[in-house]
């Protein structure tokens, strides 16, 4: 039985049931049922933004403790934004970095859903150059390897 605050960030889950607590109802009445399909875009000390369905919502650990979460249903295969070569295009779906690093690459336009095609290398390989959102982008690797994406096909 595993609970929402203990999911990653940046998964798809899906409900399973509430616990029976003075939040249930609560919850239900923000939309989450069984089989609704949930992403836990992040987690701090205290508090976390959960997005259900199309709707994003901030909730205290109290309230993720009640909900119960089934594994994994995304046969997505993610890979770290560094192993792709030259031509090869990612959809990020997490950024597995914390505090500043995490910001400085949310503010270069690096978000869950964004498109990076991978333009050059530099000869020894480090930095790459990418393309998203209509620029270029020129990122070292081990930043990079904090970019989970997935492979477009």
């Amino acid at each position: 039985m595993k609970t929402l605050n203990q999911a990653h960030i940046g998964q798809v889950y899906y409900i399973s049931e509430l616990k029976k607590t003075t939040f249930s109802q609560k919850l239900r009445e923000l939309g989450f049922i069984p089989d609704k399909e949930l992403v836990l875009l992040s987690l701090n000390e205290d508090n976390a933004i959960v997005k259900v369905g199309n709707t994003r919502l901030a909730l205290s650990l109290d309230y993720l403790r009640t909900i119960i979460i089934k594994n994994e249903q995304t046969t997505e295969n993610m890979i770290g934004l560094s192993s792709l070569t030259v031509g090869q295009t990612g959809v990020v779906r997490m950024i597995d970095a914390t505090g500043e690093i995490k910001r400085r690459l949310m503010d270069m336009g690096i978000t869950r859903g964004t498109s990076i095609f991978v333009r050059k290398l530099a000869p020894l390989g480090d930095p790459m150059e990418l393309h998203l959102r209509g620029y270029a982008l020129s990122l070292r690797k081990n930043d990079a390897e904090k970019i989970k994406v997935t492979l477009k096909q």
